[in-house]
């Protein structure tokens, strides 16, 4: 049974031995403390009207009720065998829960980074990373669980995947996380709005990181008050600590950039930071094609601008793509004068000299020289892919015909003109492969009119589309119709004619 006491009265009170009877000890003399004034001693009775509190007070029927009620609830709350089980049944079946919402996503939205297992890896770890520090931290300091730079974890994704995958992936971690943390409901509140808050902008640099910071304190304190007041009506209970504890947090998200760093060569997975860094023209592979093929290095600027601008009408990775154009013809390099971009000056088109064969077998070759000097040069997987994809598996028609005229009576074999592939299959690399035969396409036409070149993004991606170069990209009709009137734009902003200035 339980009995409350005040703290200042807990010594008042006499137990005679005499009159009282036991189950086992005389009476369990350990006091338990509930708070700061309050006391309990259990006691268990054999005969409740045998226990006198002091000489002049006995206990009564009405007091034994609230005191067998108190010891029910109390009897109800230690957890024994046969609940510590059922315990772990339910930790077992809601973590299951959680995860196999994280999963079922990956399989049927994000399914390519299902079937990869690098990128699982990657996440998995992530999450086991912060579920160990966050234990670490309640076991020894639970008070300092603020300081974790929870923050840290969705920047460091988002660099690495999609919003959409980054935003599920928080959430779902953060929910896991409440399980064990203490004031669940205040630290999903917290870390889920500030967290998706901190998401909705890229933090490719130190300038936008150092905002994000400032973003992640206020969020922070704004929202900790915010629940404080719902639940107490008034922020007299708050600590200044907590608030050094929201900061620190902050600062401590300005190694996310390290992290990223680290995680990069870790699991080599290109981030978008890393993307961002072969944006720089001033490359090795780009100073070489700029110096040995700078037609092409002209032409492929311009189709990144023009991917671009694509990428973002139909919502694709915009930076993907544009990086994928900018590195996909550097297989010209060795071979540059055989591309039409590069004579100039009136050279002599060397293709004259040999026969359609030989010319499309040089053609064909500029995709796997590419590969060899990305791999030389340790351009990244993603980037490798556009150089693989940027003429699917089509057939160089100019010497295809060629060669049919030239041997009218012989059957011409398709595959010595066809490039050997595969498909784009991603968005972007799809927007790369329109945009590289548009752009070269329109610098044939001697009078560039909009008409003309209206015409030109039609037939071309028309054509592309016949002979099925989209069929792995799942890119949608309306996403093309929408990539056709961006095209047709730049393109009549690029040719567009200006007034003759004097001279």
């Amino acid at each position: 049974m339980i009995f409350f006491f005040p703290k200042k009265d807990i010594l008042k009170y006499k137990f005679y031995k005499k009159k009282t009877y036991f189950y086992e000890a005389p009476f369990y003399s350990i006091l338990k403390k509930n708070n700061k004034d309050i006391y309990f001693i259990i006691l268990k009775l054999k005969n409740w009207n045998k226990i006198y509190c002091n000489k002049n007070n006995i206990i009564d029927e009405y007091k034994f009720q609230t005191c067998s009620f108190f010891n029910k609830k109390y009897e109800f709350r230690i957890w024994n065998k046969k609940k510590y089980y059922g315990l772990i049944i339910g930790y077992f079946l809601i973590i299951s829960i959680i995860l196999k919402i994280l999963f079922l996503y990956l399989f049927y939205f994000q399914n390519k980074i299902f079937q990869n297992n690098k990128k699982i890896n990657f996440l998995i770890i992530n999450m086991l990373l912060i579920f160990l520090i966050t234990i670490l931290t309640i076991i020894y300091h639970s008070k300092k669980l603020y300081l974790i730079p929870f923050c840290i974890f969705p920047i460091s994704i988002r660099a690495f995947f999609n919003i959409n995958l980054s935003l599920l992936i928080h959430l779902i971690t953060i929910l896991l996380l409440s399980l064990i943390t203490p004031n669940s409901s205040e630290f999903i509140f917290l870390q889920v709005i500030t967290g998706f808050l901190v998401m909705l902008k890229n933090n490719y640099n130190i300038i936008n990181l150092f905002f994000s910071v400032c973003k992640i304190t206020i969020t922070y304190i704004i929202t900790f008050c915010s629940l404080t007041l719902i639940r107490q009506g008034s922020l007299k209970n708050i600590s200044l600590d907590t608030f050094y504890l929201f900061f620190f947090s902050g600062i401590l998200t300005l190694f996310v950039h390290p992290l990223i760093f680290f995680l990069k060569k870790l699991f080599n997975i290109t981030s978008d930071i890393s993307l961002l860094e072969f944006s720089d023209i001033n490359t090795p592979i780009l100073r070489l094609l700029s110096k040995k093929a700078p037609g092409t290095l002209q032409h492929v600027l311009t189709v990144a601008n023009i991917a671009e601008e694509a990428a973002i009408s139909i919502g694709a990775d915009s930076l993907l793509a544009r990086i994928g154009a900018i590195y996909h013809d550097i297989g010209k390099i060795p071979n540059s004068i055989f591309f039409t971009e590069n004579q100039y000056n009136n050279i002599l088109n060397p293709h004259e000299n040999i026969s359609p064969k030989e010319s499309a077998k040089i053609i064909l070759q500029h995709v796997p020289i590419g590969i060899e000097l990305a791999k030389k040069y340790h351009l990244p997987d993603l980037i490798m892919d556009f150089i693989r994809t940027h003429h699917g598996n089509r057939i160089v028609h100019f010497f295809y015909e060629k060669q049919k005229k030239i041997y009218p009576n012989m059957i011409v074999d398709e595959k010595q003109f066809q490039y050997y592939g595969p498909k784009p299959f991603s968005k972007e690399m799809a927007i790369v492969m329109i945009c590289d035969s548009v752009e070269a396409a329109s610098k044939s036409i001697k009078n560039p009119s909009n008409k003309n070149l209206e015409n030109i993004v039609e037939n071309i991606i028309n054509k592309q589309n016949k002979e099925n170069q989209f069929s792995n990209a799942n890119i949608t009709f309306k996403e093309i119709e929408k990539i056709k009137k961006v095209l047709k734009k730049k393109l009549i902003n690029i040719y567009h004619t200006r007034i003759e200035y004097p001279i």
